[in-house]
């Protein structure tokens, strides 16, 4: 009771420190008070305070109100068991999007798709990246120690059966009943067997691998997550045929399944050459090497055939037309391997060729140059922004604001606050700053309120469930726009006069 109430005084504390004059839409807004405030009101309520382990995890979803606390688990209407008795481990039991305790339109996919009741750091990677550059903005060094305590935790304790992780697209850590999501309490008629399931990057790769090992002659945590990857998605090892789902319990092998995007491998590849490059003993370097060899050449020989590499093994396992284009996702792996050519060629100057050939074999001479170039300079400024295609191609983007009046989520306005911010970088016309301003302006408008230092989650107010019964006000999915604030609130520091 003691500790509630305390809880809950530092929530308040929290709620009064934005409600000032600076706070308010009619006066100037501190948009780095807005972002700080956020902070601490993440790191009183935000954290696991529920079941019997008290972890430092953040939650995804929090309600917002004057002790914001996790969403209620998922309930169903007499959910429908499926035909699982010609199936060999069923990763449905039900209709996952039969879920009524769910708010309408969080994702199209329902909720199997995102956590709304404990963590996911795959799916709420933003709040860890701007508690980090917080404490670089502020120069106090408590968010980032408290983002990294809670990186190690996640790391180093949710590991499962098969060494993959559960987050992703599905999954996430249960704090109520300390497990991953659709384990344990109503949500576990969601799955019998748990996807895994990650794209184009490993969130925090560099974090992982400098983990040092849970025993000291045993692998690193690093070195059985890229494994894990290889032996629960990986169902053809010879082939190098994949799917882009894994069992977390290593129950399924997922044998027969073509669903192996191209985007994913994109993750798959930066996890195996990061734990090459880290490989504390021989016989692990060469293990990510055959690895690599042998998934780089797969796909070399497959876009040599096909001309890109298909979205799924369906031409190769079953004959089906590719298609005539590539994919987006196959131009995305292209830039992967990319860049993977960059950060591999002082290592291995024979997998870096392999993985330019693979680039270039989508890109195109000029295009493939122009990718290698954006590589090396970013690698050696880390301007990631070169790499994820924040900067515009137009010489001089116009010093206007987008109009986003139907954009109802945090995410479209941070997007473009940041771009701007990055134009006043770029090209160190205030022109630009003044436009990050007035997009931040209309944000701050839609989506803070006196209620909580939390964004909403719409800006149009209180949801309802699926089942049409009122869902509290909720934040979700916020950090990124708080990390705008922060970055405008430093940027405005900095260009005003002495």
């Amino acid at each position: 009771m003691m500790r509630r109430l305390a809880v809950a005084a530092a929530c308040s504390a929290a709620v009064v420190a934005v409600l000032g004059p600076a706070g308010r839409a009619g006066g100037d807004v501190d948009y780095l008070k807005a972002a700080v405030d956020f902070a601490e009101c993440m790191l009183t309520c935000g954290r696991d305070r529920y079941g019997e382990v008290h972890s430092p995890l953040f939650a995804v979803l929090l309600t917002r109100e004057k002790e914001p606390r996790i969403g209620p688990q998922p309930y169903f209407d007499r959910p429908t068991p499926y035909d699982v008795s010609n199936m060999k481990t069923p990763f449905r039991k039900y209709h996952f999007n039969r879920c009524l305790n769910y708010p309408a339109g969080l994702g199209d996919e329902g909720p199997h798709k995102v956590t709304v009741f404990g963590c996911d750091v795959y799916e709420d990677q933003d709040l860890y990246t701007m508690l980090i550059d917080l404490s670089r903005i502020t120069a106090d060094p408590k968010y980032k120690r408290e983002a990294e305590k809670a990186l190690t935790w996640w790391f180093t304790h949710t590991m499962g059966p098969a060494d993959l992780y559960p987050w992703g697209e599905h999954l996430g850590w249960d704090f109520e009943h300390e497990c991953p999501t659709y384990f344990a309490g109503p949500s576990k008629h969601l799955y019998a067997a748990c996807y895994h399931e990650i794209k184009d990057r490993v969130p925090f790769l560099d974090f992982l691998a400098a983990l040092p090992p849970p025993e000291a002659d045993g692998p690193t945590y690093l070195e059985r997550y890229a494994l894990g990857v290889w032996n629960a998605h990986y169902w053809d090892h010879e082939k190098a045929i994949y799917c882009r789902h894994g069992d977390y319990t290593g129950e399924d092998t997922r044998e027969g399944s073509t669903q192996g995007y191209p985007a994913h491998q994109g993750a798959h590849f930066r996890l195996w050459v990061a734990a090459y490059l880290k490989a504390r003993s021989a016989e692990v370097k060469e293990q990510m090497a055959q690895i690599l060899n042998t998934v780089l050449d797969a796909q070399i020989a497959r876009t040599r055939k096909y001309g890109f590499v298909p979205f799924t093994f369906d031409p190769d396992l079953k004959g089906k037309d590719p298609g005539k284009r590539a994919p987006g996702q196959s131009i995305r792996l292209a830039h992967h391997a990319a860049e993977l050519s960059v950060t591999i060629r002082k290592a291995d100057p024979g997998l870096a060729a392999k993985f330019e050939e693979l680039a270039g074999l989508h890109l195109g001479e000029e295009n493939l140059k122009q990718a290698l170039e954006n590589a090396e300079t970013s690698l050696a400024t880390g301007d990631r922004d070169l790499l994820q295609g924040g900067r515009d191609a137009r010489p001089r983007p116009l010093a206007a604001i987008e109009n986003l009046s139907k954009a109802d989520t945090p995410q479209p306005h941070a997007l473009a606050i940041l771009r701007r911010l990055q134009w006043y970088r770029t090209y160190r016309d205030k022109a630009y700053l003044e436009a990050a301003e007035r997009q931040a302006r209309l944000a701050y408008v839609r989506f803070m309120d006196e209620t909580c230092p939390l964004p909403k989650a719409y800006a149009g107010g209180p949801r309802k469930t699926v089942a049409g019964d009122p869902f509290p006000d909720f934040t979700f999915r916020g950090a990124k726009l708080m990390h705008a604030f922060a970055l405008l609130g430093e940027a405005k520091g900095r260009a005003r006069p002495n």
